[in-house]
């Protein structure tokens, strides 16, 4: 038994309470080495006194339970062990025993030990972990409208041009983009949004996101100037009252994009550092290394062009190295006041729904405890995503965000899909297995439905463009989100066939028909038509059937409480008929995207990268 791949940890994925009564315990072990787990414990006070030794107190031994583990998910390296339990007390202590051939192993918090040698330790709770208790201040909880949403990602400047009064200077005419840059405009804004609301709720979208909308000079708007003021190219705050109350009437959320780890060269804060150095009030609201804070050349009322050399030699630190984007030194009292106070004005007095934090990650822990408690302060049911493009527990334990965007799917789903040099590496079935099977065990089961998942984002190229304009492709990327566990999203025009690799990805939306895929948009409507009906598209487990690397086709299977979701695909360029399992063979389904039901025999034929959703009522 290789002892050193087993791996288990209390109080972490591998060990958390599901709810105020469950706790889900997982064990590690090495990749086909373990026959069988069993988890050995129970409530850590149940004394009894010794029969041999009546002065002599010790653990009931009789009162343990031993239950047995359930092989979850299988990588290419390890296999994961799971166990649900329903502690009487609230609280246990376990360890396992791990099974192979005349082999047992107990495995606690402090060694292994081998049972034949040393029998006396079974039951040694001293040698077990310890779940002390499930306090149910720290059980993760999140907004339960959020499993349910499917989102719209909106890039304002070029969703659509509602007003053209608003319009700043030098706007360029709608959709003559192709040598788009962040110092163009085109004219989108907020009324263009109220606009559209018919479009986006025929196409069942249910929760908005933008990308920040305060007053700034570029497009992108991550460089703010005014985080209390919608920027005027996009209409006025009373206009933004309007556009929610509007949503909210539709029974749609919105998320704001709060852009907390820096603000805008223009910001007045960093404006009177630019101009009276360490004498201004608000120097140690930034993160200033040394004197002089500005080392280069200022013009007034234009941001700074730096060479890369300049950009390695900053006196003041910044998001990335672009110097017109001062970060905050957010252990501040007034950088604290000034951004709570924003999100308390938003929240409060416009009703939003969530907040996305952008570039979440670099900033500290501490400050986004304090920003979770002032959002429950306010209305607990507002959902709180980071923006955090990797594993992301540290910041999912309950006390700081609901869910990050998902890009540990994204990643797998492009590499499957992905068209020649548009992706990283290239996936076959049995990778994407393997890459999913991670995803699913890298957090808790009820984190998992609370990401927002994502196939192209204003951050990434766009679907289209990383499957090389096949249409097939980037419909079974849509149906591999939509039938995942979390909160699926459309980035604006995706689902008309909007295309562009990264840097040309923010193109003005195509509002004509004639430019529009209708089929794509068909059946992206059908896939969240599918996702707002079939519990089992949002279950959080997997069942893999069949992963055939020679064939690259799959079988996967989800369950919900109603239903069974069987989902087959042929990851090929030609058809290729598959051979189904005894599970599935025989079995009278409902095929969704025939929109029928079949009475399926031994085999079924799949097109290429064409994909089935077959369902079972139960």
């Amino acid at each position: 038994m290789n002892l050193q791949a087993v791996f288990h940890e209390t109080k972490s994925k591998y060990a958390y309470a599901f709810d105020a009564d469950t706790l889900h315990i997982r064990i590690r072990t090495e990749k086909n080495d373990v026959e069988s787990v069993t988890l050995i414990g129970g409530d850590p006070y149940r004394w009894i006194q010794s029969e041999s030794d009546p002065t002599h107190w010790e653990w009931d031994h009789q009162s343990a339970f031993n239950l047995p583990l359930q092989l979850e998910y299988q990588t290419d390296l390890f296999d994961y062990w799971f166990i649900a339990v329903n502690p009487q007390w609230k609280r246990i202590r376990y360890g396992f025993i791990l099974k192979k051939g005349t082999q047992e192993i107990l495995y606690g918090s402090r060694d292994f030990y081998d049972l034949k040698e040393n029998p006396q330790f079974r039951y040694e709770i001293s040698y077990y972990f310890n779940f002390p208790y499930i306090n149910h201040e720290d059980v993760y909880q999140a907004p339960g409208w959020v499993k349910d949403t499917i989102w719209y990602q909106i890039f304002p400047e070029r969703f659509a041009d509602g007003d053209s009064s608003n319009n700043p200077i030098g706007t360029k005419s709608w959709g003559d983009d192709e040598n788009e840059n962040s110092d163009m405009f085109f004219g989108g804004d907020l009324q263009g949004v109220i606009d559209q609301l018919d479009y986006l709720q025929n196409l069942g979208i249910n929760g908005i996101y933008f990308t920040p909308i305060f007053s700034s000079p570029s497009s992108h708007k991550y460089d703010t100037t005014n985080y209390y003021e919608i920027d005027p190219a996009f209409g006025t705050n009373a206009l933004f009252k309007k556009l929610v109350d509007e949503v909210h009437t539709r029974g749609m959320k919105i998320m704001l994009d709060a852009v907390f780890n820096h603000c805008g060269w223009f910001h007045p804060y960093w404006q009177d550092v630019v101009r009276n150095g360490a004498q201004s009030e608000y120097y140690h609201c930034f993160l200033i290394d040394r004197d002089p804070a500005i080392n280069f050349d200022v013009q007034e009322g234009v941001l700074p062009k730096l060479t890369r050399q300049q950009m390695g030699e900053l006196n003041y630190r910044t998001f990335a190295f672009a110097a017109f984007m001062p970060k905050w030194n957010t252990d501040h009292p007034i950088v604290k006041e000034h951004l709570f106070s924003a999100i308390r004005y938003w929240t409060e007095n416009y009703g939003i729904d969530g907040w996305r934090l952008d570039v979440s990650n670099e900033v500290s822990h501490d400050f986004w405890r304090q920003f979770r408690r002032l959002i429950h302060d306010i209305n607990p049911d507002v959902y709180i995503l980071g923006e955090n493009w990797d594993n992301s527990t540290p910041w999912l334990q309950g006390d700081q965000f609901d869910g990050v965007m998902n890009y540990e799917l994204t990643y797998p789903i492009w590499n499957l899909l992905g068209y020649e040099d548009r992706v990283t590496e290239h996936l076959d079935v049995y990778k994407y297995r393997n890459e999913i099977s991670k995803l699913l065990v890298a957090y808790p089961k009820h984190t998992l439905s609370n990401m927002y998942n994502l196939i192209d984002s204003h951050d990434t190229p766009r679907i289209d463009f990383k499957c090389g304009g096949q249409k097939e492709k980037s419909k079974l990327a849509y149906a591999l989100m939509m039938t995942f566990s979390g909160s699926p999203s459309i980035y604006y025009g995706s689902e008309v066939g909007m295309t562009g690799p990264k840097g040309h990805n923010r193109r003005c939306m195509i509002w004509n028909e004639k430019g529009q895929d209708l089929a794509l948009f068909a059946h992206v409507k059908q896939l969240i038509q599918f996702r707002k009906t079939h519990s089992s598209f949002k279950s959080v487990d997997i069942k893999w059937l069949d992963v055939n690397s020679s064939e690259n086709t799959f079988i996967m299977k989800k369950e919900s409480k109603d239903e069974i979701l069987f989902f087959l695909a042929n990851i090929n360029e030609t058809e290729k008929t598959m051979q189904l399992p005894n599970e599935v063979e025989g079995k009278l389904v409902i095929d969704l995207m025939q929109g029928q039901s079949i009475h399926l025999q031994s085999h079924l034929k799949l097109s290429a990268f064409g994909f089935h959703l077959l369902v079972i009522k139960k």
